[in-house]
């Protein structure tokens, strides 16, 4: 008799470890001085003495609930890894509820800071041509960042006796508008990595002329790419940045278009992140942000990505939740 599909839109059977670390990714191959914070997220022993109410202490940067616990011991059977590469401006905590989610299930998740291009920095910038500059950057840096935060945990064995053994070959990538094209760029330099989930991923239209290099697209077979993009998303637009990437990427793509998702939905503390949004639109928007409350809620939101992304990872990856 087949046992009954779980519902992966709730936690998983594990408790959720949050480690903090840094990973090494210099600017060029002399230069040595280049550290990323990084945050781990890993599946860890149960705890029965508090199973019942765990206690998260992880910080998170804006003061939201961040569903990890910081000194758990990590669970010794092998477990998939998942890289995750934040937004422009954005941090390696933007999304908590995913990562942590996603560690419930049995996968390692690492997310980097892009330094030079998270939200305190880029909040200090003053000037267009300031922010054109670590755009630029940005460019080279970013994929660089992500691959080094892999090979820092598959090949170099950081933070081994904190976090499970990682499978050899079980790498996905993950990320979010910026992050989306970042995770898009990995193949090319590991190809370890065997699936990507792109979250309202930019292109073209936010990165610039030759946003991907020749070779790069489409995504080579046997990888498998999901797309999830909001239908209000007005920075990463539907019609004029998704669907042409989609019809570049290759067969072993699909996209799933989330209706009343704006561009924040995929991020921890929504409403507060989109009331921002809405009080500051983008000078090339192409329509009007529509009001929070016409939108999905944060809870509902959740729920979906959550199923969503890891009944993808489980699917391309595999996991052990024995």
């Amino acid at each position: 008799m087949s046992r009954p599909l779980p519902d992966l839109s709730k936690r998983g059977p594990f408790p959720v470890g949050a480690l903090q670390t840094e990973i090494a990714s210099p600017l060029d191959p002399i230069e040595k001085g280049r550290l990323l914070p990084a945050e781990i997220w890993y599946p860890a022993l149960a705890d029965a003495t508090n199973a019942d109410d765990p206690t998260y202490d992880a910080p998170h940067p804006l003061g939201l609930p961040h569903r990890a616990s910081t000194g758990l011991a990590p669970r010794s059977s092998p477990a998939p890894l998942i890289a995750f590469s934040h937004g422009n401006s954005g941090l390696r905590q933007q999304s908590t509820f995913l990562m942590t989610h996603l560690a419930s299930w049995g996968f390692v998740v690492i997310a980097p800071d892009h330094v030079g291009n998270t939200f305190g920095e880029m909040l200090a910038l003053t000037t267009d041509e300031q922010r054109r500059e670590v755009h630029l950057r940005a460019r080279s840096q970013r994929p660089t960042d992500l691959a080094r935060s892999i090979r820092a945990l598959l090949d170099e064995d950081q933070e081994q006796d904190r976090i499970p053994p990682l499978h050899p070959t079980s790498i996905g990538v993950l990320g979010h508008s910026y992050g989306g094209w970042t995770a898009l760029k990995i193949p090319a330099l590991d190809r370890r990595v065997r699936a990507i989930c792109c979250l309202a991923p930019a292109s073209e239209p936010f990165v610039g002329r030759k946003a991907f290099e020749p070779g790069e697209l489409p995504v080579a077979n046997p990888i498998e790419t999901l797309v999830l993009a909001g239908r209000d998303d007005v920075l990463v637009d539907l019609e004029s940045s998704i669907r042409p990437l989609l019809e570049r990427l290759g067969e072993t793509s699909r996209l799933e278009i989330i209706e009343g998702a704006d561009h924040f939905h995929f991020c921890d503390g929504i409403e507060l992140l989109h009331g921002l949004h809405e009080k500051n639109p983008r000078a090339n928007q192409s329509r009007p942000t529509r009001a929070f409350s016409e939108l999905k809620g944060e809870t509902e939101m959740q729920l979906l990505l959550n199923e969503r992304v890891t009944r993808f990872f489980r699917h391309t990856l595999g996991t052990d939740t024995e």
